[in-house]
């Protein structure tokens, strides 16, 4: 099957995207150029109405992102063209960054769980850099008592971790099993989130890279996530369902576990999905013009995985090739 579609890109609306010839004119442009049938541009969002913005999504709010609407208003005929948006869970903090209301002004949504590189909003730090927070702040308390508890706070958290592990005499959890728990918890605390369960009801939504690990290094992807037995990712996608959330099948992040997809460990996440009975959609997370071509990584895997257009959620079976 050949997919035909792209759900998750983004240009230059996105904080995280360096093309600076990334504009919705050259996305659109370039999906014609690949044969493309539908084009949902998802930059990511955190909708205004709703507290709780870390600094860097603050200013990435709907008004912004609806300024790229009147460029999908012009691609021709041939390219159906979806306004969406990649929002946020803090599982940390159980909260969605969008909002019911807010999810109406689009046609889709992606909510990922797997940031985890997001640390203390999506995961929360290890035990070990969590005790020399606590050290630091106890120890910079005791010796400059004038300052406010809130202060001292603020210091310690602002302290990276790359910078707090140099003092750890010895890291004794499993970072892999450490991630991989939370990675399951995160997932099955958003599929009971009240908020994600009224947007699954009120647009199509796919919850983004399921079980991808964000920000850790590729070749350590597949042995975090073999942590994770099969029993539990099918009753994770078993929940999805129940709740009419999609499961997408991002291109990024399956080239990221390797294109040897016997090894590729997020082939399994994603036959689990389809034994659940979840739905799939696909998109490249693309931060590049460029970048755009690799939705032909969607053809490999559902050839590998034995999808047929039944398995696309519906409103992107017109994006697909049997």
């Amino acid at each position: 099957m050949k997919i035909l579609h792209d759900v998750h890109n983004h240009n230059i609306f996105s904080n995280c995207c360096n093309d600076n010839s990334a504009s919705t004119d050259a996305f659109v442009k370039k999906e014609v150029e690949l044969g493309n049938k539908i084009f949902g541009l998802s930059n990511h969002i955190w909708d205004e109405s709703v507290k709780g913005a870390s600094y860097w999504y603050s200013k990435q709010t709907i008004t912004k992102a609806e300024e790229a609407k009147a460029s999908l208003a012009k691609a021709p005929a041939s390219l159906k063209c979806l306004f969406g948006a990649e929002s946020e869970y803090f599982h940390c903090h159980d909260r969605v960054g969008m909002s019911v209301e807010g999810a109406k002004r689009f046609d889709y949504m992606l909510i990922p769980h797997s940031h985890q590189h997001m640390r203390n909003q999506v995961l929360w730090d290890l035990p070990e850099i969590q005790e020399m927070r606590a050290k630091i702040a106890a120890d910079v308390q005791a010796a400059l008592p004038y300052l406010a508890e809130d202060t001292v706070k603020v210091m310690a958290n602002a302290l990276q971790e790359a910078h707090l592990k140099k003092y750890i005499e010895e890291q004794k959890t499993d970072l892999g099993k450490y991630m991989a728990d939370a990675a399951v918890k995160s997932f099955y605390d958003l599929c009971a989130n009240e908020t994600f369960i009224k947007i699954c009801a009120t647009v199509p939504t796919s919850i983004a890279h399921p079980f991808a690990f964000c920000g850790i290094p590729n070749e350590i992807k597949n042995s975090f996530l073999i942590n994770i037995p099969d029993e539990v990712l099918y009753d994770c996608f078993a929940k999805a369902k129940a709740i009419g959330a999609y499961c997408e099948i991002n291109c990024a992040a399956v080239t990221e576990h390797g294109m040897d997809l016997e090894a590729n460990q997020l082939m399994r996440v994603f036959a689990n999905a389809k034994k659940a009975g979840c739905q799939f959609t696909f998109g490249t997370d693309s931060h590049s013009v460029k970048s755009l071509e690799i939705i032909r990584v969607g053809d490999q895997v559902c050839d590998y995985l034995g999808l047929t257009k039944s398995d696309i959620a519906e409103y992107l079976q017109d994006g697909v090739e049997e």
